[in-house]
């Protein structure tokens, strides 16, 4: 009753709207949703089948011995019993488990190939068709944010505010909104600051951990911000991606990072 007197005395005044998610919007999420969950399915088997050569003492195998079909085939001919048994059943949960991931990484990417929006994201290092489309899905074309910095905050990447009377203290990132596009930008992160090309994402996380020695797992989760505003600028904007230096915060730091990098 108190909200609906203050409106009710209060017309005049703009009150903040709730964008809603359109319908299209809603199957993408639920999408992206499903193929992050059997992805994470997918680990969660691998790991299971893994502690069984383990317990066995067989240290040869590695995980990545087991990421395919031919090599789980392969490695279980070391076990007997009723190991071989419930190492055989974990393999049928990961073959069905695979058929459905390629099902659905399928459907994204041919989604990605004939959307604009996606396209013009995927010019952007480090940015495939899964990132893409989890970016329009959760951000859409970006008109309902004003800045990049609205995105970055939308998506959990800023830090939190801790206030002690005149003491203001910046924590840990908020982690807010979808938790698995944050971390798919942090991987995107991380393939365009360990990819060939340059440009100012991989010339910034150089000068920051080379230069001034800041920790690697941080720097790179600030990249995503800039990435996730980087994507946005290029939605609104309705241009591609084009590759600038970094010129840094003097004309010191960009000379130091040309050294790291040629180092």
């Amino acid at each position: 009753m108190k909200l609906a007197r203050l409106v009710e005395e209060r017309r005049d005044e703009k009150l903040p709207i709730v964008p809603l998610p359109s319908e299209r919007e809603m199957e993408r999420r639920e999408l992206l949703s499903i193929y992050g969950r059997e992805v994470k399915d997918r680990a969660r088997e691998i790991n299971r089948l893994h502690s069984i050569f383990v317990k066995k003492g067989i240290t040869t195998v590695a995980k990545k011995n087991l990421s395919t079909g031919e090599g789980r085939r392969k490695a279980v001919q070391a076990l007997r019993g009723q190991m071989l048994e419930d190492a055989e059943y974990l393999m049928q949960h990961l073959d069905l488990n695979e058929k459905r991931i390629r099902e659905l990484k399928g459907r994204i990417k041919r989604e990605a190939k004939a959307d604009e929006d996606m396209q013009l994201l995927q010019t952007i290092p480090g940015v495939g068709p899964v990132v893409a489309y989890g970016f329009v899905a959760h951000v859409g074309d970006g008109s309902r944010f004003s800045k990049g910095a609205q995105v970055g905050n939308y998506l959990g990447f800023v830090p939190r505010l801790d206030y002690s009377g005149t003491v203001q203290r910046e924590g840990h990132i908020t982690k807010r909104g979808n938790g698995y596009l944050r971390g798919l930008l942090v991987q995107a992160a991380w393939a365009a600051v360990c990819s060939g090309r340059k440009g100012t994402l991989k010339e910034r996380f150089v000068y920051l951990t080379a230069v001034q020695g800041k920790s690697k797992k941080k720097t790179i989760v600030s990249i995503g911000r800039r990435m996730a505003e980087l994507m946005y600028s290029v939605l609104r904007n309705r241009k591609k991606y084009e590759a600038r230096p970094w010129m840094g915060p003097g004309n010191e730091p960009a000379r130091l990072v040309k050294q790291a990098m040629s180092a």
